[in-house]
């Protein structure tokens, strides 16, 4: 059973969701990188479906979802998230994000741990520094003139390696499609709200489990700045895959959907699964 809706944001945002798999279920909560939507998850959705509830939702700005603004806190994305919950009535999840997804739900976990079994957050980093920021304005100059397109081959270069990408054409060619449906104006948002990243100091506060996953190719987060992260959290651990990039639910969607059901059935099953 497949359902969808979206839910308002006070600031007038609309929020685009999905609700699929086994009703009933424990939960997993899906959330995208910057300049994905939930089409980044397809390739990882049947292997979870047929034991979970699970739902994904486009980032504000992405997909089918608006935003209302072109800023925006990781706060606000975290609060994004616990609508979703709130909408589709899912009192606890584990949940999952990459990238941006990553630090949305490192966010949630520390502001709302009581709504969280567990976390995954991959290709993802914890604090931004001058030279990281640099690179981000650079990017939105770029939105500025010329929109997300202008972004989209820069971006898929960063992302997959050139092997990856000379093998799979027909991916590369939906991932391009991804990229260029995201708003300018959600790009920059979600952009403003990675600049002011600023965790590092806060992991130590984590109560819940953490799964952080890496890339061993990913220049934009790097395994060993992910093991610096699982090392500063309680309880956590850091998983390498290899070879991999950036979004690790499409170039490696088998180990990744394999960590998840691993994952999410031990940290449910130990902290029992009131949904």
């Amino acid at each position: 059973m497949i359902t969808s809706g979206f839910v308002m944001r006070p600031d007038g945002t609309r929020i685009a969701y999905t609700s699929q798999g086994v009703q009933g279920a424990p939960a997993i909560l899906l959330s995208n990188s910057l300049a994905t939507d939930q089409a980044m998850w397809v390739a990882v959705l049947p292997a979870l479906t047929q034991s979970y509830r699970v739902i994904s939702y486009d980032t504000r700005g992405h997909g089918k979802s608006s935003s209302a603004t072109d800023t925006a806190t990781l706060q606000d994305l975290a609060g994004d998230m616990l609508a979703v919950m709130d909408a589709t009535q899912v009192s606890r999840a584990c949940v999952v994000g990459v990238s941006l997804g990553g630090m949305t739900g490192l966010t949630l976990a520390l502001q709302h741990p009581a709504r969280v079994f567990g976390l995954m957050a991959c290709n993802c980093r914890d604090q931004m520094d001058e030279g990281l920021n640099a690179g981000w304005a650079q990017r939105l100059d770029a939105v500025r003139e010329k929109g997300v397109a202008a972004l989209v081959e820069p971006t898929i270069e960063r992302w997959f390696s050139p092997e990856f990408r000379s093998a799979e054409p027909t991916l590369m060619g939906e991932v391009r499609a991804m990229i260029a449906r995201t708003s300018d104006v959600g790009y920059t948002a979600c952009v403003h709200a990675i600049q002011a990243l600023k965790l590092h100091d806060e992991l130590p506060r984590i109560t819940i489990p953490v799964l952080y996953v890496a890339g061993a190719q990913d220049g934009a987060a790097p395994a060993t700045v992910m093991q610096g992260m699982a090392s500063n959290t309680p309880g956590s651990r850091c998983e390498v895959i290899d070879p991999c990039g950036h979004i690790t639910p499409m170039q490696r969607p088998e180990v990744f959907g394999l960590l998840i059901l691993q994952f999410c059935a031990a940290t449910i099953a130990a902290q029992g699964a009131n949904t």
